[in-house]
């Protein structure tokens, strides 16, 4: 099974996460998505939103997609959520897969900066993705980012909309509606819960 891996603290879940992994499906022909949150990224501030509101927030977001599927393998590691550890984990849970790294084009540009870049991208094949308003890659901007010919994908995403997690937060703080920003299952969660409503954006 062709198995991609979507990670992020997912704090919260949004449009522009569900439409990557759409995209990402057909792009590099996946039978599968998992969803990953993290428990701790490593080089940002930890998630407003506590570990297991974001991981059912992703359950929420993903309901009847049969190729979806949310993984809780980083937030029961606990501690920094590095992807080196996080690939090595499900290579051990799923042997038999083939896994797929997909990255928004701006995290894939630093994958030489990230903790073990060699072993990732031995581990699994990167499928970069294209965002909103950022100019396109050429040929030199892969070999920089150490993404060589036959182990990576890049997919250009033309309609996603340009929805960001701080942006949503930020919304939500100033009692505004999200309504087409998060999946309406998520916007019902985040009310319920009172998640973001306290004036902090992160």
């Amino acid at each position: 099974m062709r198995v991609g891996i979507l990670g992020g603290t997912f704090d919260p879940i949004h449009v522009g996460h569900v439409a990557a992994a759409k995209v990402a499906l057909e792009c590099a022909s996946l039978d599968r998505v998992l969803f990953v949150p993290s428990a701790q990224p490593p080089h940002r501030a930890a998630a407003l939103a506590p570990a297991q509101d974001r991981l059912e927030m992703c359950r929420l977001a993903i309901e009847g997609e049969r190729r979806f599927e949310v993984s809780d393998v980083e937030i029961q590691r606990g501690g920094r959520s590095y992807t080196v550890d996080t690939l090595i984990d499900l290579r051990r849970l799923r042997p038999h897969d083939e896994l797929f790294l997909i990255l928004g084009w701006d995290a894939a540009r630093l994958l030489r900066e990230w903790r073990d870049p060699v072993k990732v991208i031995e581990l699994a094949t990167i499928v970069a993705i294209s965002r909103p308003g950022t100019q396109e890659p050429h040929q030199s901007d892969f070999a920089d980012a150490g993404l060589e010919a036959g182990r990576f994908t890049f997919c250009t995403l033309q309609t996603t909309p340009d929805v960001s997690g701080s942006a949503v937060r930020r919304a939500i703080a100033r009692g505004e509606s999200v309504a087409g920003k998060v999946p309406a299952q998520v916007e019902r969660y985040i009310a319920a819960h009172h998640l973001y409503a306290d004036g902090r954006a992160g």
